[in-house]
């Protein structure tokens, strides 16, 4: 029977508990999917916390790619065979094989290597409608991207780079900074031994950023605001030290009338043109140079210590899980 990682209360990453189940019969409009690899994102640990609930028991893990193996679905785009990846389903992709619905699989082209759409498919989709709809960047922007040697922040430097912008990224130590650096950063700031806006204020000579991405949350939102350019927009789109503290509406217009936003994968995502635009624009940036670092691999029996490792950063770039 097929392994499975399940949780049957929150907490730490011995919760997780290695499972053979059978896998369920598919429906009208499913797909059961043979798995290659899976991604770990930081929001597998924030549910498995209970930070973000969901009915217990449950599976983890939104985020993976593999092979068709039976299909029911009256779509022409997908066969049985098909290389497929998806992310931001349901939890559930911790395992060997697993029911998706066929609406939400996104076909593979033929040179895009399975396991770097499982490890990067859904932060490559955030990076896409981060940069190009919710602050739309343009050459000469200067921008600042939190978490810059993560998973979705190695992609979001290299493609305001590309585009155009001045990067600046944050890193939490002196040894993330190096990759930062490689993967598309101007500057580099560590953000536990400098003053991020400080900084900020002195690379721009006073200016400050036309926009702020921050997936770190409670650590440097405020750091995100006093960073900002007059009218700049912090993109708030990720906690991962805790939700922002609650403040007053009126500190937009004190720092220079600036906009907030609280993007979601799901409102982005929500039709399938949507989820498709967005992928074809991230593989295509991939063709075009772009790198997705896979910075580490683990196997579904080191779940448990691939969780600890990225809560305590020790990694680099994406993490996957393989099969």
């Amino acid at each position: 029977m097929p392994k499975v990682v399940k949780i049957e209360s929150f907490g730490d990453a011995e919760v997780m508990q290695i499972r053979e189940e059978e896998c369920a019969q598919i429906e009208a409009g499913e797909a059961r999917i043979e798995h290659i690899a899976v991604g770990l994102n930081y929001l597998d640990i924030m549910q498995r916390q209970g930070h973000y609930p969901l009915p217990l028991p449950t599976g983890l893990g939104v985020a993976g790619s593999g092979v068709i193996r039976e299909l029911r679905s009256e779509s022409s785009e997908l066969a049985v065979g098909d290389l497929v990846a998806y992310a931001g389903i349901p939890p559930g992709s911790y395992a060997e094989q697993r029911i998706v619905p066929a609406d939400r699989l996104v076909k593979l082209p033929a040179d895009i290597e399975p396991t770097i759409a499982a490890a990067a498919l859904q932060h490559g989709i955030t990076a896409a409608f981060l940069i190009g709809d919710a602050f739309p960047v343009a050459p000469g922007h200067v921008v600042l991207v939190h978490a810059a040697a993560g998973g979705v922040g190695t992609i979001l430097c290299q493609w305001a780079k590309s585009i155009g912008a001045t990067v600046i990224g944050t890193v939490g130590n002196q040894e993330k900074v190096s990759h930062a650096l490689a993967h598309g950063c101007d500057h580099v700031i560590v953000s536990t031994v400098e003053n991020i806006a400080e900084r900020v204020r002195a690379l721009t000579a006073g200016r400050g950023v036309d926009v702020s991405y921050d997936s770190v949350g409670a650590d440097t939102f405020e750091s995100s605001l006093h960073s900002l350019a007059f009218r700049g927009m912090l993109v708030s789109f990720g906690s991962s030290s805790g939700d922002p503290s609650p403040f007053d509406i009126g500190e937009l217009a004190k720092l220079g009338s600036l906009y907030l936003t609280r993007p979601r994968f799901i409102h982005y995502t929500r039709t399938r043109p949507d989820l498709l635009r967005y992928s074809m624009a991230f593989f295509e940036r991939i063709r075009n140079g772009l790198k997705v670092p896979i910075g580490q691999t683990y196997t579904i029996d080191e779940v448990v210590r691939a969780h600890k490792d990225v809560e305590s950063r020790k990694t680099r770039g994406s993490t996957v899980i393989t099969f």
